[in-house]
């Protein structure tokens, strides 16, 4: 797996996060927890990218609001992105780094965010009961 991103700072601009090769659950931790403080975007890929099943799990984070998105190849070639889906939060509009996505896709949790990494990181995938179609 390989690890990697961007965060926005303020008089700064991008900055580019090194990418991790094989990075522990320390690596991934730490380097989620960053988000919390900046906006950007981080991505845990799988290499080689498999032919059919979760290949990567992609944070775009802005001001506290955290969207996750799972990136899956289906069996048939189709690809498919799995969210959350909070139907409590309702249907009002957030905006994340310039696009606006419904509350339910979101969530200001970063432990929340941490647990999806680090599952994906341990086994390949993120339970469909948290990330779902």
């Amino acid at each position: 797996m390989i690890i990697g991103g961007y965060k926005l700072s303020p008089g700064l601009g991008r900055l580019q996060i090194p990418l991790v090769h094989q990075p522990s659950m320390e690596d991934v931790e730490s380097i989620i927890c960053e988000y919390s403080k900046f906006d950007g975007v981080v991505s845990l890929s799988i290499t080689p990218e498999p032919e059919s099943g979760p290949y990567e799990i992609i944070l775009y984070a802005d001001s506290g609001s955290y969207l996750l998105m799972l990136n899956q190849c289906l069996d048939d070639g189709e690809h498919v992105v799995r969210t959350l889906n909070n139907a409590s939060a309702g249907t009002e509009l957030i905006e994340v780094l310039g696009d606006y996505y419904q509350a339910s896709l979101i969530t200001r949790d970063i432990g929340v965010v941490i647990s999806c990494f680090q599952e994906f990181l341990n086994f390949g995938n993120v339970s469909s009961s948290v990330l779902s179609f």
